[in-house]
């Protein structure tokens, strides 16, 4: 259905709507406030999940211009994963690593690592049912000869497929191997999606 024009209304020699034109215009007012008021009654005559259907296709069919409220997560996880990286490209500071996540989100996960006095990273999970989990974490660094550790805070920022409205935070911790750059790392917290 092509969507109205605005109904003109002529106006008199005044500036003033003529009768006609005041009529016409309080009856399109009528007809709009009586469609906003039965799809207000419906909507909140709607208790049970089919009448709550029952009055949005009452709305949709009456063209009440009414946007439905964002639902809130859906589901809640506790989230304890654990990665084994390896090396795929450095840049300066900048390290890719890449490889398998097992634990409660199993996949596979490639994160950008930006060394320097504190570690930072971006991150994103492919999990094997589909979807992704993409987010940034960081914290303070810890060298010793080989190994170098780090411990901080991870935030879920979004996803895809399934997790497509991800969001969460927890900790981010592990170690890397300063010769081969080979990476444990750990995440542990709560997932909403």
């Amino acid at each position: 259905m092509r969507g109205a024009e605005p109904e003109k209304h002529p106006l008199g020699r005044s500036g003033r709507l003529d009768r006609g034109g005041i009529k016409r215009a309080l009856g399109v007012g009528l007809l709009a406030a009586g469609v906003m008021s039965f799809a207000g009654a419906a909507d909140s005559a709607a208790t049970s999940s089919s009448q709550k259907a029952g009055a949005a296709r009452s709305a949709a069919i009456l063209g009440a211009a009414r946007t439905p409220p964002v639902a809130g997560a859906a589901h809640v996880m506790n989230v304890k994963d654990e990665g084994h990286l390896h090396s795929v490209r450095s840049s300066g500071a900048e390290l890719v690593e890449e490889g398998p996540v097992t634990g409660t989100i199993p996949g596979k996960v490639k994160v950008s690592f930006d060394i320097g006095a504190t570690i930072s990273a971006k991150f994103t999970i492919y999990a094997n049912g589909g979807g992704s989990i993409s987010g940034h974490g960081g914290g303070a660094l810890h060298s010793t000869n080989v190994y170098s550790t780090f411990g901080g805070s991870l935030t879920v920022t979004g996803g895809s497929g399934r997790y497509t409205h991800a969001h969460g935070n927890g900790t981010l911790s592990g170690a890397i191997n300063r010769k081969t750059y080979a990476l444990t790392v750990q995440a542990v917290g709560k997932l909403y999606y």
